[in-house]
């Protein structure tokens, strides 16, 4: 399930800033987004999430965006 998204790309993109992305924030955003959700790595190997819709992207951010800040994690 994790996988569907794997290297789709969409119009909004949100840099996760490490090198992974977290199950539980993948299965939260294929719960709550009404659009397509997708994930990839970039040059430098970090995760980003792509999101079809701009709204589903902002909700994602403000959701989620601490957990994927935090240092030491």
């Amino acid at each position: 399930m994790y996988t569907d998204g794997y290297l789709k790309k969409y119009h909004f993109d949100v840099p996760l800033y490490r090198d992974g992305v977290l199950a539980h924030t993948l299965q939260w955003a294929y719960d709550n987004c009404k659009g397509q959700v997708g994930w990839y790595f970039d040059r430098h190997s970090q995760a980003i999430i792509s999101f079809e819709k701009e709204t589903d992207s902002i909700i994602w951010y403000l959701r989620w965006i601490d957990e994927y800040t935090k240092k030491n994690l």
